[in-house]
């Protein structure tokens, strides 16, 4: 049996800062800032190639520890396969360790 074919289109997603600590007794409240990371991963013929630009691409990896590529491995195995390659573009602009991802 042949695995799940996977199509090369594009795949964006735009992810909100968000705070969920809003004070005594409203931690089941949330907040959705206009602060945004986007993110566009597409299958690709080969390889693994992450672009990070923005918060964080100094010190973040680009190599399969990444915890996109992670997610995304998870999710295709769920799927039942791999992609031969993933390029994956990060456009970071929510600070990171800040409480604003929760």
């Amino acid at each position: 049996m042949a695995g799940p074919a996977f199509r090369a289109a594009a795949v964006r997603v735009r992810v909100p800062a968000t705070s969920a600590n809003l004070g005594p007794g409203f931690d089941a409240l949330g907040l959705s800032l206009g602060l945004y990371d986007d993110v566009v991963v597409r299958v690709a013929d080969s390889g693994l190639n992450i672009d990070i630009a923005g918060e964080g691409s100094e010190t973040l990896p680009r190599d399969e520890s990444h915890l996109l590529v992670r997610s995304l491995r998870t999710a295709f195995d769920l799927l039942g396969g791999q992609p031969r390659g993933l390029e994956i573009v990060c456009a970071n602009r929510i600070p990171h360790g800040r409480g604003l991802g929760s």
